[in-house]
């Protein structure tokens, strides 16, 4: 009957640390770059010092831009855009052409590539943002990545519903 009683005192503690972990979370959730610890290394100064090389994506409702740039001499290795790999670029095209010029890009820094570590900055749609990620990702496989996302809404927002037109009361007249 100990044993039993034990076990039974060990899994409501267990629901109580659980609970207690779900409410902490909750309550830290926009707060997480200041108290949880996986984070919070983040903030240590020299932190960024073993990430040279850093990588910037931004998309743009007609053009998409990609930069490598040496973060401790500050310096620009590459730059590249829709304009210059020759992709046109529209609303409509944005997900394929956005593709082909990060494509282009990371054939082009493949030299830099050998580094172990990179800071990523993305900042696009939410649409066509685990796609690219997943692109990035793979491309950089077996390496340190901080990915930093900036996730912005749809270049012209949500559509406004259609409007419904009234019924007429009586007789209608042309004139």
């Amino acid at each position: 009957m100990s044993n039993y009683k034990k076990r039974e005192a060990s899994k409501q503690s267990s629901l109580k640390k659980l609970k207690n972990f779900l409410r902490v979370r909750k309550s830290f959730q926009n707060k997480h770059y200041f108290w949880n610890p996986t984070f919070r290394q983040l903030t240590v100064p020299n932190f960024y010092e073993k990430y040279a090389l850093q990588i910037s994506i931004k998309i743009t409702p007609n053009n998409v831009f990609c930069v490598l740039v040496n973060t401790n001499s500050k310096k620009t290795i590459y730059v590249t855009s829709s304009g210059k790999c020759g992709v046109q670029t529209s609303k409509k095209t944005l997900k394929f052409s956005s593709k082909n010029v990060l494509q282009s890009f990371f054939d082009n820094i493949k030299s830099y590539l050998k580094a172990e570590s990179f800071l990523v900055k993305f900042v696009g749609p939410k649409r066509l943002k685990r796609p690219l990620l997943e692109q990035i990702t793979s491309k950089l496989r077996g390496k340190n990545l901080i990915i930093l996302v900036d996730g912005k809404k749809p270049f012209n927002g949500c559509r406004a519903p259609k409007k419904r037109r009234k019924k007429q009361k009586g007789l209608r007249i042309f004139k």
